[in-house]
């Protein structure tokens, strides 16, 4: 029987996985309107994510760039992260905003949060449009602040955890300040430096210790 086919080049980058190097690509699903991380993007995540669990337990490189996206969507990657039996390198190109910076923080306790030095990183309560009913709408609504909490509890145990600026804090306190800087700007936009400051990602992507992919493993 003869050993099984490798995939090309090119299969690999439409299938955004590279599965000798254990990389997978974590975009936006290509359109002429950026549509953000939706159901199409986590669909292909999941599935590469398995293929990979399934070859062996190895740590996964994960590149991300996203503007965002849909919150369940992005939910699904955050959860099959956290979930999974490997451990992970997570990258930030380009851009790390809204739902793409929640989604980061997945690793947090089973990997390294690596930020590229000219990513720029977006932490914001996000959007909602409501519809239909007076109930249904009031139902919706009150949903949406389910959600809003739950951002909040990932951001604050990142920034707790690994965020030095936030040395020594009680958890209250560091969610407040989250709260602050949200109700003041609505946008919180930071360089990849102040994302490590604040507890965001543990790295700058060619600084000491994570200098190379080779020097992250080792780490």
């Amino acid at each position: 029987m003869p050993p099984p086919r490798k995939p090309t080049i090119a299969e690999a980058h439409d299938n955004c996985v590279i599965a000798s190097s254990r990389e997978i690509f974590l975009h936006n699903h290509f359109e002429e309107e950026d549509p953000g991380i939706d159901y199409r993007a986590s669909a292909k995540f999941l599935t590469n994510l398995r293929i990979l669990e399934e070859q062996n337990h190895k740590p996964i490189i994960i590149h991300q760039h996203s503007t965002g996206g849909e919150w369940h969507a992005g939910m699904a990657i955050y959860d099959a992260i956290k979930g999974s039996p490997c451990n992970f390198i997570f990258i930030c190109h380009g851009i790390c905003a809204s739902m793409g910076s929640i989604i980061a923080q997945a690793p947090l306790g089973k990997g390294v949060r690596v930020s590229m030095p000219n990513c720029d990183w977006l932490i914001h309560d996000g959007s909602c449009s409501v519809e239909g009913t007076y109930k249904q709408a009031f139902s919706m609504y009150e949903f949406e602040k389910t959600i809003l909490d739950r951002s909040y509890e990932i951001y604050v145990e990142a920034c707790e955890k690994t965020g030095s600026y936030f040395d020594g804090a009680k958890k209250n306190a560091v969610k407040n300040f989250i709260k602050k800087q949200l109700n003041s700007k609505e946008d919180w936009w930071m360089s990849s430096r102040d994302a490590v400051f604040y507890g965001f990602a543990d790295g700058v992507f060619g600084e000491e210790g994570f200098e190379s992919l080779e020097e992250i493993k080792k780490n």
